[in-house]
């Protein structure tokens, strides 16, 4: 990944040196000099942005309707040190009743009934029992699947035991 952020650099740097070397000979107004130099400046910043998820750290997005619970981490509040808080769950999601796609980190903002049920379910874990999640919304309907959202303050995390499979008759 490192590779990759250094080749990304490198070709806004040479798409800067070019923008720069055209104002320089053309005959465009100032502003749209100026214009151009600002917007390739504000990409650097945007794609730095963009590619913090790329990098493994934790989304902010929007949580899967339907999970499984790989891990967990609570960062309680510190006033002291002015730290909100974080609550920090790596799952998979759930399609069709089956584990789908590769895991991932999410950050959520710290609130105090989800640090109990996340620690309930870590404890369960640690017993050797999967556990499993849904997201609803704050009335209780099931939220559906919006990978480019972001994580919504009223939304609801319910974790719970997987449910033992069935087997079928002899």
């Amino acid at each position: 990944m490192n590779q990759t952020l250094w080749l990304l650099g490198g070709a806004y740097v040479a798409l800067g040196v070019l923008v720069l070397a055209l104002n320089i000979r053309s005959g465009w107004p100032l502003w749209i000099r100026l214009a151009c130099i600002v917007l390739v400046s504000a990409l650097y910043f945007v794609t730095w942005q963009s590619l913090q998820d790329l990098r493994g750290w934790p989304t902010r997005g929007a949580l899967p309707p339907h999970f499984l619970l790989n891990a967990s981490s609570v960062l309680e509040p510190d006033e002291n040190l002015g730290r909100p808080g974080q609550i920090y769950l790596w799952v998979t999601p759930i399609v069709d009743d089956e584990p789908l796609g590769i895991p991932r980190a999410f950050a959520l903002p710290y609130n105090r009934d989800l640090h109990t049920r996340v620690e309930r379910a870590r404890d369960a874990m640690r017993n050797g029992q999967l556990q499993m999640g849904d997201v609803t919304s704050t009335d209780g309907t099931l939220r559906t699947s919006n990978p480019s959202a972001f994580a919504p303050d009223h939304q609801q995390i319910n974790l719970h035991d997987v449910p033992e499979p069935s087997l079928p008759e002899k």
